[in-house]
């Protein structure tokens, strides 16, 4: 573990140098011991080279995986397995939009698809990623999304959150109710959805 970071209330940001190399397809996950009978998995949120990835944890839960992660310091060895998993970018499916669909810490594997799509000179079909968030205090990587929109004019970000208070001047609601009144036909689209389980089902 090389860095350690809360991003906001409980999302913890980690960044992690392997030994030998280290190469996956954005969207893919690890699966880590995170106590001597339990093995979770978390998706990984990107790279930089070869030889050092990134995750991102929501703590909130407070299981064995919570507590592991909130007790890493900068310096520990992680046991890993992987990557794994097919929830991966399609270059290739004749789609005419893309859209990402994330809430809380699913949006982690839609910013590694979302960088290679971006990064693909072959797609430049127009891509939207709602991110919902419950608070505004929830708020992370805002600048991160707003950044790539100004560099690329095929993205749109969307941040929505469902419980704001009278400081967010933003989109509010649930991601799904925003997509319905911005989307009226959607039968040209891939998808990529990850987060709540109800957002998945509404979707």
């Amino acid at each position: 573990l090389s860095k350690k970071q809360v991003l906001a209330s409980n999302y913890h940001y980690f960044e992690f140098d392997t030994e030998e190399l280290f190469t996956y397809k954005p969207g893919q996950y690890i699966s880590v011991k995170v106590a001597p009978n339990r093995i979770n998995s978390y998706s990984i949120a990107g790279n930089q080279g070869e030889h050092k990835f990134f995750l991102l944890v929501d703590t909130t839960p407070g299981g064995p995986g919570s507590k592991f992660f909130e007790n890493a310091n900068v310096g520990d060895a992680i046991a890993f397995m992987g990557p794994f998993g097919t929830f991966t970018l399609k270059n290739d499916d004749g789609a005419g939009r893309l859209l990402f669909l994330g809430t809380g810490s699913g949006c982690s594997p839609l910013r590694s698809m979302l960088e290679a799509a971006l990064k693909n000179p072959e797609i430049k079909v127009p891509i939207h990623l709602y991110f919902g968030l419950r608070y505004s205090n929830d708020i992370f990587w805002k600048d991160y999304f707003e950044k790539l929109a100004d560099e690329h004019p095929n993205f749109k970000f969307h941040l929505v959150l469902s419980k704001p208070d009278e400081t967010w001047h933003g989109q509010a609601g649930h991601i799904t109710d925003i997509l319905e009144k911005e989307i009226d036909n959607a039968s040209d689209c891939s998808v990529y959805l990850c987060g709540n389980p109800a957002m998945i089902e509404e979707a």
